[in-house]
């Protein structure tokens, strides 16, 4: 029996968490979780298609490839939303002068959501693609513990996009200290002096990221293939401090925007993408240097547009039922899409990779068949496993559901 193929070559991923059940407008943000889920299932059906047939699908062959290949900026936005999300309860708490939420409900909330699905999906592509064992026990450990975007070599095996969640899981690490410091330290100043304090951490955050990667690339020559260096937390915090700084811009509420600056923000949004797209440089001359950090300021803008603008189309539109369910399945999404690609593709049922059909034929298999397995993995799966999440209040003690008073 000859081994299942590894996970194709992968430059972008879904980070895919989704912070409980959000209400209100924050509900229907969820939408971006889903459409932004979708964009990279398309991403990375275009980056097998390169593979096979570079001078159709290749980013410097045309305007749409161009397009195509600068789907992976999407994991920008997924790092943006989780971080304005999860970063608005510590930011209102630090505003008023109270103490830190909960460090252990954060964390039990935060596993019940990305734990259970996660295991499950490492352990079964795992033993798909080490099929003789003991198999490649390393990448197995790594994957497990979130240290696959460590190993230069296996950083895309098992799960490829999964190097995503493992910089997530070390930003809620993070999150959890700086949360609870800024809170400690918002309760020693004034009100008037919390949020030079919350904006100041997040640009300490932002320009640390920066001076990374500037460090890296322009002085010490660092390659882009190198992954360790441009796909973990220190290169990527720039991208969550822009969603941690629209959170204290909300938690302060004095900022809204009306429908017409609104627009203004949503246009100056595509700008933005659309120059960070422009700008790219070919593979091989940084391309993996600020294109990502461009594109974060870009979807931060779009995102800034919507919580802080009216209910308008573009909201509500999030708001239906396509996003909404996208955005429900979005994590199942992200993390089965990529290896049932590659099962499509070892059955023979994808066309040649060296057809000009793959790309086209691969988008209208791949889409309805992940979409059809993610909703059953978030049925089968994610839902039972949330209810874990509610084992403690939001003090963190554990729920006493024997108590007769």
């Amino acid at each position: 029996m000859s081994p299942a193929p590894r996970a194709i070559p992968s430059v972008a991923g879904a980070a895919a968490d989704a912070p409980g059940r959000a209400v209100g407008r924050y509900a229907e943000l969820e939408g971006y979780r889903g459409l932004a889920a979708l964009a990279i299932v398309v991403f990375h059906v275009n980056q097998y298609a390169v593979t096979g047939v570079p001078e159709l699908f290749g980013p410097r062959s045309g305007l749409t490839p161009r397009l195509l290949h600068g789907l992976d900026a999407f994991v920008e936005l997924f790092f943006v939303l989780s971080a304005f999300l999860l970063t608005l309860p510590y930011a209102r708490s630090a505003l008023a002068g109270e103490p830190s939420p909960s460090g252990r409900a954060f964390a039990v909330r935060r596993a019940a959501r990305i734990v259970p699905l996660y295991l499950v999906a490492v352990l079964v592509v795992w033993a798909w693609r080490n099929p003789v064992l003991p198999g490649d026990l390393v990448d197995l450990v790594e994957h497990l513990t979130f240290t696959q975007v460590f190993d230069q070599q296996r950083i895309f095996w098992t799960i490829g996009p999964a190097w995503s969640l493992a910089v997530e899981v070390h930003f809620y690490l993070l999150l959890a200290l700086l949360g609870a410091l800024a809170c400690r330290l918002c309760r020693r100043v004034g009100p008037r002096a919390r949020p030079a304090v919350l904006l100041g951490g997040t640009a300490l955050l932002a320009g640390s990221s920066l001076a990374w990667k500037g460090v890296a690339w322009h002085v010490l020559d660092v390659p882009e293939t190198s992954w360790p260096t441009w796909f973990t937390l220190p290169a990527k915090l720039d991208v969550f401090a822009l969603g941690m700084a629209l959170a204290v811009v909300v938690a302060l509420g004095r900022t809204t925007l009306g429908r017409g600056a609104a627009l203004a923000v949503r246009a100056a949004s595509v700008g933005v993408l659309a120059l960070a797209v422009a700008t790219r440089p070919p593979q091989g001359e940084g391309e993996h240097v600020w294109f990502h950090s461009l594109a974060a300021l870009g979807f931060g803008l779009l995102l800034a547009s919507s919580v802080l603008g009216p209910r308008d189309r573009w909201v509500r539109m999030l708001g239906g039922p396509v996003p909404s369910f996208l955005g429900v399945v979005s994590y199942s999404l992200y993390l089965w899409h990529e290896p049932i690609l590659l099962w499509l593709s070892g059955a023979g049922l994808l066309p040649p990779q060296d057809s000009p059909l793959v790309f086209p034929v691969g988008v209208a298999v791949l889409v309805p068949a992940s979409v059809l397995v993610a909703w059953v993995s978030y049925l089968v799966i994610e839902r039972p496993a949330a209810t874990l999440g509610v084992l403690v209040d939001r003090s963190g003690k554990p729920r006493d559901y024997y108590d007769g008073s």
